[in-house]
């Protein structure tokens, strides 16, 4: 072979080989949608440090009144407790206890001594919103018990943070839903006095808003088949479905919400009626999925699930074992990055509990949660 052909032939070899590469390279970052969710639990990354830092993700809300930052990670509301209220880990336990004083202040005092050491180091607190974040200062610290002391043990109990916005005159006030970040490390940047806006979405279109069900429902209704061949169900098609209401039945909430600085995708949480095929039970098929306005993403936040509805209320269905169901998407601004999380509720129908949530989309990681409602609280 000539030496001439046997370079070129090298040369070919090696751009075939830096194309290949150059596909490799590209489909190993490309973005892939994360691996779904069963259900939220209230563990967190809540802690104090071995500096006595408190710092840590919170679910929450804001009221008339104040700001509640709240966490039900039984872990965190122990270590809080020995290192800042001990007196609690003595007599009946820390968990009778709570549930007998209901409510205590880590900086209680009494007539004879402070039972408290004080609040712990809080060296930034940020809270995000709808319309933004803000910096925020920790008025309070306090434990919950459980309302009903038979069979909760911890369950039940609560850690809040009180806070005080930092805001002008002309910031609105912070209301609903929020999400609570508390920095351990050394900020290099000042406190900000004011709202840091969030840049608006638009909300979708009413066409994009029926496609967007649409593609949740196919998807939601293929995985109920696929994941229980044996359960035969068809739609109620008289039904109306009720778009971003407090609707728990036949309802469906659409929200924008950014993954970037300029990426916006929309969550969907449905939640659909069914009858069993040759019967007469009626069901509930449920589900919580993301999708790009033209459909090419599709992220299952969590698996579907089937609940049975009786005369109206919602109970477990057997076969499934999962007794959930997701309402009042709303999308809260990050506070580090330029992203949202997604904030809801979780409501397990078997026994009541309702926990408060915030997802971040973009790996399905429960950021934090803490439950508001059930049997115990």
């Amino acid at each position: 072979m000539q030496p001439t052909r046997i370079l070129a032939l090298a040369a070919l070899v090696v751009l075939s080989g830096c194309h290949g590469l150059g596909n490799l390279l590209e489909e190993a970052f490309k973005e892939r949608p994360p691996a779904p969710l069963d259900s939220m639990t209230v563990a967190s990354d809540a802690r104090i440090d071995s500096l006595g830092v408190l710092a840590g993700s919170f679910v929450g809300e804001g009221t008339g009144r104040a700001v509640h930052l709240l966490s039900s990670d039984t872990t965190f509301i122990v270590e809080l407790a020995r290192r800042y209220r001990p007196d609690l880990l003595q007599g009946e336990g820390i968990w009778q206890e709570l549930t007998m004083r209901r409510t205590v202040s880590l900086s209680e005092e009494t007539r004879r001594r402070r039972v408290g050491s004080g609040l712990p180091e809080i060296r930034r607190a940020l809270v995000g919103s709808p319309l933004g974040h803000t910096d925020v200062a920790v008025e309070g610290v306090f434990l919950h018990g459980a309302r009903r002391a038979r069979g909760c043990g911890a369950r039940g109990s609560q850690a809040e943070l009180v806070v005080r916005e930092l805001r002008q005159p002309d910031d609105p006030p912070l209301r609903g839903p929020v999400l609570g970040a508390l920095l351990a490390g050394e900020s290099q940047e000042p406190l900000s006095v004011g709202l840091v806006e969030r840049p608006h979405v638009p909300a979708p279109s009413a066409t994009l808003v029926d496609e967007l069900i649409d593609r949740t429902e196919q998807v939601m209704d293929s995985t109920v088949a696929a994941r229980y061949p044996s359960l035969q169900v068809r739609p109620l098609h008289s039904t109306q479905l009720e778009i971003n209401t407090l609707a728990d039945l036949d309802a469906a909430d659409v929200i924008a919400f950014r993954t970037g600085s300029k990426g916006i995708r929309y969550a969907v949480s449905l939640r659909k009626r069914r009858v069993r095929a040759g019967g007469q039970d009626t069901l509930v098929t449920t589900a919580v999925m993301v999708w790009d306005s033209a459909g090419t993403w599709r992220q299952t936040i969590f698996r579907p699930t089937v609940l049975a509805a009786l005369g109206g209320r919602l109970d477990e269905y057997g076969p499934v074992r999962r007794p959930y169901y997701w309402r009042r998407l709303q999308p809260i601004s990050d506070v580090a990055y330029p992203r949202d999380n997604l904030w809801m509720e979780q409501v397990n129908v078997r026994d009541g509990t309702v926990l408060w949530g915030i997802v971040q989309p973009r790996g399905n990681v429960v950021v934090a949660a803490a439950e508001v409602e059930g049997v115990c609280r």
